[in-house]
């Protein structure tokens, strides 16, 4: 009996030393990384943005069997079309972004002319216009397009405003002639209301009227 009281005390030791053992291992190994944030609903893609005229871009046709196909660069104008080697087709770029003129370019050569193509649409610098009452001259007008960017942001970047600049009443206009007005003091409160600003856009910061100077509006 003696005996067998022994063993069961020695095995539950030993359970128990595993046990403590398992949980100071826990306290002490290093909990896994948190999983990246996911992307901002706002972020914009510059593959996912149409283009327009005036637009430069160089398509890359790679992985054909046994034939290489150089680049092909175009400046977009006029209709907009693009003319690629073997194809008996202009191809419309306007108004397409890059991922969905990729995919366009691919259906036409796959399978009539090859049996897989690898396509990539590189579009060239892209810019927006920042123009009116800002502060440092000359360092306003055209800014490249990085990327998602707002009204205040772009026009921070252009040197921001200067004393004389009507914030309450700037105005963004659309390559396609769209015009929107965007109150900048209440934007600052309501980001929402700091609208993006795509590539050919063009703001204007205009002056503060008489009144808006006397009586601060």
């Amino acid at each position: 009996m003696r005996l067998l009281q022994h063993s069961v005390r020695h095995y539950i030791g030993i359970a128990g030393l595993a046990v403590t053992t398992l949980i100071w291992a826990g306290c002490v190994s290093t909990p896994p990384a948190p999983p990246p944030p996911p992307p901002s609903p706002n972020a914009s893609n510059i593959s996912l943005i149409p283009l327009q005229i005036g637009d430069s871009l160089t398509v890359y046709l790679t992985g054909t069997p046994g034939q290489a196909i150089p680049p092909s660069e175009f400046v977009l104008s006029g209709a907009g079309h693009i003319n690629l080697p073997l194809l008996d087709t202009n191809i419309p770029a306007i108004g397409k972004s890059p991922h969905e003129l990729e995919q366009i370019i691919h259906d036409l050569y796959v399978p009539k002319y090859f049996t897989t193509i690898s396509v990539t649409v590189t579009p060239g610098p892209r810019f927006f216009y920042v123009s009116g009452a800002i502060n440092g001259a000359g360092v306003g007008g055209k800014q490249l397009y990085t990327g998602y960017v707002t009204v205040l942001r772009a026009i921070a970047t252009a040197g921001g405003f200067n004393d004389y600049a009507a914030q309450r009443r700037v105005q963004l206009t659309r390559q396609d002639g769209k015009i929107y007005y965007i109150n900048c003091k209440k934007a600052l409160k309501d980001p929402s209301l700091d609208l993006e600003v795509l590539p050919g856009d063009k703001i204007y910061v205009d002056i503060k009227t008489f009144w808006e100077t006397m009586f601060g509006r």
